[in-house]
């Protein structure tokens, strides 16, 4: 039996790592509140969130499904950034960064649901440790003109232009992207399921 793959995601970094690696998976945006007072626990926000977003779609869904639920914050020194909501909020979260370490968490929650309706969850919750190189402000003027800051946690994206910001990752460059699927895989692979069946 296979499983109908769903992401509960508009974001087209985590459709690009599933099409990536080859895998027939359906988007089913999750109109969730992303609102949470959880300025300083990275870790509960991401698992919190996650989880919001895959059962604010599982209705939806009629199983057998794989629901992906997956959330993507910035830390610094423990402090969530998240989506700038001005240039100038980038601004202020890039000078932040620059020159130091950040962690990006990536959580994810996976609801696996049975034809018969029964269900199995599970939450993961991955952390990478990102280094910048130290960014004059007329480099963060450049990569601001881009565009690309917008509707990104920390107000970059490492699979982007930010990339030349980039010295070290420590962890996972998916869990930065978005979506750790190596955790996935592990967690599906538990529970008897192989992305190797559904890679085209």
């Amino acid at each position: 039996m296979k499983y109908q793959i769903i992401l509960a995601s508009g974001s087209p970094r985590r459709r690009q790592i599933l099409e990536n690696l080859g895998i027939p998976f359906k988007v089913i945006r999750s109109d969730a509140d992303e609102y949470l007072d959880l300025e300083n626990s990275p870790f509960e926000w991401v698992s919190t969130l996650s989880k919001r977003k895959a059962y604010a779609v599982l209705p939806k869904v009629k199983g057998p499904a794989i629901i992906l639920g997956v959330d993507t914050v910035v830390a610094d020194m423990g402090r969530i950034l998240g989506k700038p909501k001005d240039k100038e909020e980038a601004m202020q979260m890039l000078r932040q960064l620059q020159g130091r370490r950040h962690n990006v968490y990536s959580g994810v929650t996976l609801l696996i649901v049975e034809e018969d309706g029964s269900l199995q969850e599970e939450i993961i919750v991955d952390s990478t440790e990102v280094s910048f190189n130290p960014i004059s402000l007329d480099e963060i003027y450049a990569y601001l003109e881009t565009g690309e800051y917008e509707d990104k946690a920390g107000a970059y994206g490492i699979q982007g232009k930010a990339g030349l910001f980039i010295d070290t990752l420590y962890g996972s460059y998916y869990t930065v992207v978005g979506m750790p699927v190596h955790l996935v895989y592990e967690v599906l692979k538990k529970h008897g399921i192989s992305l190797w069946d559904y890679m085209k």
